[in-house]
């Protein structure tokens, strides 16, 4: 396998969070079927503040900007520690940013707040693969790897 790929595929799972407003197609597939790996990630953001970090962290990234977007997204989860999207997202940049520790730890705590959101908690967990492969731990890879799988397939 190419060593870019898995990035661009966690960048292409990212696309389904990329706006603060999103309606969730996944909220009504009952968890015994297969994931629907096009569904967006349910990401209602009530707070103004955050909504506006959460934007401004978005067009850093794409004008790859990371350290800004990181920096956004750092202040929007001091305001909003609850919502397990803005940790991915983190995850995301800080594994774009080669920090793969970090990565790992962020999409852990984004799968701890996840609760039934289980695209959000595939992504993570391809997060958490990518990022311990990157570090060389092939064990550490094919366990997460394998919780994707049974995350994305409902078990």
């Amino acid at each position: 396998m190419r060593p870019w790929l898995p990035i661009v595929v966690v960048l292409a799972l990212a696309a389904g969070c990329a706006t603060p407003k999103q309606e969730s197609t996944e909220a009504q597939q009952p968890a015994d079927e297969p994931l629907d790996t096009e569904a967006t990630i349910d990401h209602d953001v009530d707070n103004r503040a955050v909504s506006l970090l959460w934007e401004q962290a978005q067009e850093a990234r794409r004008a790859g900007r990371l350290d800004e977007a990181v920096d956004k997204l750092e202040r929007a989860v001091r305001m909003a520690p609850e919502d397990a999207v803005i940790w991915s997202r983190l995850a995301e940049l800080r594994l774009q940013q080669k920090d793969f520790a970090v990565a790992e730890n962020l999409a852990s705590k984004s799968n701890a707040l996840a609760g039934d959101q289980r695209l959000l908690r595939y992504r993570n967990w391809l997060i958490v693969a990518e990022a311990r492969r990157r570090r060389g731990d092939e064990e550490g890879a094919r366990q997460a790897q394998g919780e994707a799988a049974r995350v994305k397939s409902g078990s």
